[in-house]
């Protein structure tokens, strides 16, 4: 992946930069050069101030537009083919919309205060092209809500310097490629209720994300491997949070390993993939009466954010292929295969039910399809 320059492939260098770009509340032009047709100016609606909009809306005399994911338009009940066909809707709006209130949508994510906003200033709905789509993927990696202003200058000022990227590679930054782990560092390290255990940290080279193997006992004497592919979760694996499960699965499986060995995956997708930021306003959404489901697609995202080749490039470098995995998640189990691992047994790994966790661990089942018992 990284042999086109120096630093690597400048495109997909873009792309590692314009997510901290949009972070940090910045415009990044996205567009086709082959094509001729201008780029956009895109500003993700989260992070966008209402200078940033006013300048957009500035650049833009048409009006500025709004591309949201086919889950939030569902939700506020626009686009029509975007938001019942599945694709991603784009809004075009009205240039006299005032930029505080543009502004104001990105800190205010709720589908009353959106409605009441764009009902008068939502001049036309219609699907996203692919560039569209993936300034939203773009915002989804940044883990911003997935919701991105779009402007197309009439003529670009040459005082105008921004970040350029294009939808090509976004979509190559997208796709995990087995070059773009690296295995950085290894030690002991004794667990409470594993002294016998190994730590291994591997880096994705596209975005310096880092996930760690923890090998427990000696997993290769048996066959096949026992595999926990564990996401991590600050508010379960470290705080003790009653509103999951994954605190009390992290535990479980690592005591499991103590006794006969195994390897516990600890991937860096925190909240389904969507951060611990979405993942607490998911939980506001619920704690008003959603189920988890509902609550990620609400915001924009899909049920399950995450990816699982990172995982089965991690194992094949630890020399594992075939595996006994531990998990509930019948979508993590066609991953891995999908991905090359060869699982030949699947172990469920169920949680103690509580009055916080009931509800989800139920979604979990009837909606996800997750292989828990009856609640």
């Amino acid at each position: 992946m990284y042999q086109h320059s120096f630093n690597g492939d400048p495109q997909l260098l873009a792309v590692d930069r314009a997510r901290v770009e949009l972070r940090r509340g910045r415009a990044v032009a996205l567009g086709i050069p082959a094509t001729g047709r201008p780029p956009l100016l895109i500003a993700a609606l989260e992070t966008a101030a209402a200078d940033l909009v006013t300048r957009l809306c500035e650049l833009d005399g048409s009006g500025v537009t709004l591309a949201i994911t086919a889950e939030r338009a569902r939700a506020l009940g626009v686009g029509g083919e975007g938001g019942e066909g599945g694709q991603p809707a784009l809004l075009r709006l009205n240039p006299a919309i005032p930029a505080g209130q543009l502004a104001m949508l990105g800190r205010h994510w709720e589908v009353a205060t959106w409605r009441l906003a764009l009902r008068d200033a939502l001049v036309a709905s219609e699907p996203c092209d692919r560039v569209h789509a993936a300034a939203l993927l773009l915002a989804k990696r940044a883990q911003l809500l997935p919701a991105m202003l779009m402007a197309a200058p009439a003529a670009w000022p040459d005082s105008l310097q921004v970040l350029g990227v294009t939808p090509e590679a976004i979509e190559r930054f997208e796709t995990f490629q087995p070059g773009d782990l690296l295995r950085v560092s290894e030690a002991r390290v004794p667990l409470q209720e594993a002294e016998d255990s190994r730590l291994v940290v591997f880096r994705d080279l596209r975005d310096a994300t880092e996930h760690v193997a923890v090998i427990i006992g000696q997993p290769e004497s048996a066959e096949p491997v026992p595999v926990r592919v564990h996401s991590s979760c600050m508010t379960g694996d470290l705080l003790g949070s009653l509103r999951c499960d994954c605190g009390e699965q992290l535990r479980s499986s690592v005591a499991q390993f103590a006794a006969g060995g195994g390897v516990l995956l600890y991937l860096s997708q925190e909240g389904r993939g969507i951060g611990l930021a979405n993942k607490l306003r998911a939980y506001q959404l619920q704690d008003a009466g959603m189920d988890t489901v509902d609550a990620n697609e609400h915001l924009g995202f899909s049920v399950d954010e995450r990816s699982y080749a990172v995982a089965a490039a991690m194992l094949r470098s630890l020399g594992v292929q075939r595996i006994l995995l531990l998990t509930n998640n019948p979508a993590k189990i066609r991953d891995l295969r999908a991905a090359g691992m060869e699982v030949v047994a699947v172990q469920p790994l169920a949680g103690t039910p509580n009055p916080h966790n009931v509800g989800y661990m139920r979604t979990k089942r009837e909606r996800v399809g997750h292989l828990l018992p009856e609640l």
